[in-house]
């Protein structure tokens, strides 16, 4: 009998199985994933330097984005994770959250850290709280980005391709930033950040500064931030500070943001205010309403805007499943004082109404 052959093939059998078993075990302690998203449709402006427009337009309901992120369990409930993640224009393809400094390949998130059930630290290019706590809160999240606080100019955040709605809703940016959040219940999260600027020390020029909490429940959630940019063109403080909160009644969901922004140079301030409502008709047909209102000190002076403005939105969105939807919409703003009106993304009105009218689809990957 051939009981060495015998023997043989039993040892490499279980070396086989113990292989394929010690390599199950490390698929499932590490994971990468691919995601993305792209929006792409139509629509109609009124008045854009006094002409009315028809165009194909992108990132109407949510930014378009690819990205890779993953984690690997380090044992004890430790897990390291990644993001890489980046914006582009499915109209031509181009780069988003680039700008004259650089072009960016994962302009919104580059960032490593490590997690547990109670706290997280992440270094790298990433948003402040302002958008990490309260973009759910605002019109922009539940309508479209149209409803993005209008934009001023890119220098206010450091030209590093950030989104420029003017308190950072849309997505602020910050480059060279450790960010640490701590829940000490599964509801209650704090979060503290800090965007290194040009120079060594605390408050340099260029520097970012970001400080929440959140308390979220079944039914509800409320966030509270604050966030200062040390300009680095000038001795200027960008000061934003945002409450809001959400609420679902039945098949209703009420929003409602306010946020308040002062250059302290000039002492200029803006005090945006967000209400909004959404019911699911059925669940796949969603509609909504919303209003903003911006209000400013300082007459046509101001930084930000020279004339306050009311901005209106309904929104029909029908859902095929959980990745594909088709979307309409309908957003018009008055500016006071015939100054001329500019929703977000758009030029500039010849008169003191913009009105922009869009079909679109969205596909989530």
């Amino acid at each position: 009998m051939n009981t060495g052959g015998r023997m043989r093939r039993t040892v490499y059998s279980a070396i086989a199985v113990a292989a394929a078993t010690i390599a199950t075990g490390a698929q499932a302690q590490s994971s990468v994933t691919l995601y993305g998203i792209i929006d792409i449709g139509i629509q109609y402006t009124s008045n854009q330097g006094g002409h009315h427009s028809v165009q194909e337009a992108s990132s109407m309901m949510r930014g378009n984005r690819w990205g890779v992120q993953g984690r690997e369990d380090l044992g004890g409930g430790l897990k390291a994770i990644f993001r890489l993640e980046g914006g582009f224009s499915p109209n031509n393809g181009a780069l988003g959250q680039s700008s004259a400094n650089a072009q960016r390949i994962f302009g919104r998130y580059a960032y490593v850290g490590m997690t547990n059930d109670v706290v997280q630290v992440l270094a790298g290019r990433q948003t402040d709280f302002m958008l990490d706590y309260l973009q759910t809160t605002a019109n922009s999240w539940y309508g479209t980005s149209l409803e993005f606080h209008p934009a001023i100019n890119a220098n206010f955040f450091g030209n590093n391709g950030s989104n420029p709605s003017l308190d950072r809703i849309g997505g602020g940016e910050v480059d060279n930033s450790v960010k640490a959040t701590w829940a000490p219940v599964e509801s209650l999260h704090f979060g503290a950040m800090y965007g290194f600027g040009d120079a060594p020390g605390i408050g340099s020029p260029n520097s970012t500064q970001s400080y929440g909490a959140t308390w979220t429940t079944k039914s509800s959630l409320m966030g509270a931030v604050y966030t200062t940019r040390k300009d680095n063109l000038t001795p200027g403080t960008l000061r934003t500070l945002g409450v809001g909160g959400t609420v679902t009644l039945g098949g209703f969901i009420l929003n409602a943001l306010y946020t308040n922004s002062r250059w302290t140079l000039t002492g200029d301030v803006a005090n945006i205010y967000d209400v909004g409502v959404r019911y699911n008709i059925t669940p796949f047909q969603v509609v909504g309403v919303e209003y903003t209102f911006l209000d400013k000190n300082n007459g046509p002076k101001n930084v930000f805007y020279a004339s306050t403005r009311s901005t209106y939105g309904v929104i029909y969105d029908y859902r095929f499943s959980k990745a594909t939807d088709i979307y309409a919409t309908y957003v018009f703003q008055h500016a006071s004082g015939h100054y001329p009106a500019q929703l977000f993304g758009m030029s500039f009105s010849s008169s003191s109404a913009q009105g922009v009218a869009a079909i679109g689809i969205r596909h989530y990957f």
